[in-house]
């Protein structure tokens, strides 16, 4: 029997309405999403900007509430919770923001910051106990235990996310929701922030829903993967699964849009095909306007996710994916290793 997953996902909807018009309008972030995530895993969301990765990271943070669906950490329905009960249930999860200096309070001291979380324990720890465990999260993300009295602007770029990461561990939750966390660091500093989370999976069993739009990053440290378009999951599996071959035409394009180094000083235009259409168009399989191999099934019926093969974790939302699957895989060498060069 399977165990029960540390979070369970389940037809997420999301609808905002208004606009400046003062006419009623409703624009649809979430479509339908649901996910697993295990114990001590590392799962990844990727997708192009605004396709709803953010909103789901919200959502999951209990930041911001589903229009229908349901968020289950450990069996319990988050959004089913009387407030008391979600505050003290906040210590299971915490969040890591992209802006590591935006989300750290210039006028406190680290120590503070850090702290602030455990407000939500029951019973509150006392002063010496909350800086003893200070402390120790700082040690712990490769921080002094003496940097508990500078303040922010005290740091670097890659020292601020770590601080964050201190703030999200300091409840020693069990997932730890990461939005676009090293998108704003440079290379290396990311290296080293993708190297801790590794660690704190590893050493403290720690799972993470890792919000990005770098493929690159996912390949490297996640254990499976979302592709997300128009707030719907297309293709979800094991991430080297996926990114060596890829069920779903937007995965692949996904994948000839990153970079490479055998790409370097190759003419334009890249190999990948120019997206055409409008993509909110919402008849039909959403990403039919700019597929490449949209029929009239396509345009009439909307794809649900599905497995090609009985036995496989992967699912594909897409009518085409038995011809996707015949594609050659990428010619990319060996699939890379769960670790990032420090």
């Amino acid at each position: 029997m399977k165990p029960t997953p540390l979070l369970d996902l389940r037809s997420l909807k999301r609808d905002y309405g208004g606009g400046l018009t003062g006419r009623t309008a409703t624009t649809r972030a979430l479509d339908g999403v649901s996910l697993t995530v295990d114990r001590g895993s590392i799962v990844g969301i990727v997708g192009e900007s605004g396709c709803g990765k953010s909103t789901l990271a919200r959502i999951v943070a209990a930041l911001d509430r589903p229009t229908e669906g349901h968020v289950l950490l450990e069996g319990d329905d988050l959004f089913a919770l009387p407030a008391r009960a979600l505050a003290r249930r906040r210590r299971d999860f915490q969040m890591v923001f992209q802006d590591p200096y935006g989300s750290l309070d210039p006028r406190q001291r680290v120590g503070r910051i850090v702290a602030e979380p455990m407000h939500v324990l029951d019973p509150r720890p006392s002063r010496r106990d909350s800086e003893a465990r200070v402390a120790e999260v700082l040690a712990s993300v490769g921080l002094k235990p003496g940097d508990a009295e500078r303040f922010p602007h005290e740091f670097s770029g890659g020292q601020r996310q770590r601080i964050a990461i201190a703030r999200a561990l300091v409840t020693r939750p069990k997932l730890v929701i990461a939005d676009e966390a090293v998108s704003a660091l440079d290379l290396s500093v990311q290296a080293q922030v993708l190297n801790l989370i590794l660690d704190l999976r590893e050493r403290d069993g720690v799972a993470f829903l890792f919000i990005t739009h770098n493929l690159g990053v996912v390949d490297a440290i996640c254990d499976r993967v979302g592709v997300m378009y128009l707030g719907r999951l297309v293709e979800t599996g094991p991430a080297n699964a996926v990114f060596d071959r890829p069920f779903h035409p937007y995965t692949r394009l996904l994948l000839e849009a990153e970079p490479r180094i055998e790409d370097a000083g190759a003419p334009l235009p890249r190999r990948a095909a120019p997206l055409a259409g409008d993509p909110a168009d919402w008849q039909g399989c959403a990403f039919r306007p700019r597929c490449p191999l949209a029929d009239a099934r396509c345009r009439v019926e909307a794809p649900i996710p599905r497995r090609l093969d009985p036995a496989s974790e992967r699912l594909v939302a897409c009518h085409h994916a038995e011809a996707m699957a015949d594609e050659p895989v990428r010619s990319q060498g060996p699939p890379p290793s769960k670790a990032c060069p420090s």
